[in-house]
């Protein structure tokens, strides 16, 4: 299950604490082995999984990937996200 919410100021302050992953164009599968939450500080992709099917994000998004899925990502423009891990 993919959760897309619009983090409130508080919020924001916590998750931009968080580790930096960025990443060009390309096309990827990964296999979500743990909760992935994610603030996507700049650029655009679509993820896709058997249960939600083509999920949209961009900048500003806070995107939250349950584990035990295999997630197929197409990064349309260079992204660059925050981001942490949970059990």
């Amino acid at each position: 299950m993919i959760t897309i919410e619009k983090p409130d100021s508080a919020k924001l302050q916590d998750v931009t604490q968080w580790p930096i992953w960025d990443k060009e164009p390309c096309s990827f599968d990964y296999d979500q082995e743990k909760t992935e939450s994610f603030y996507v500080v700049s650029g655009n992709a679509t993820l896709s999984t058997n249960a939600d099917g083509d999920v949209h994000i961009s900048s500003g998004d806070l995107v939250t990937v349950q584990r035990g899925q295999l997630v197929s990502w197409e990064i349309h423009e260079s992204i660059k996200k925050h981001y942490k891990f949970f059990e």
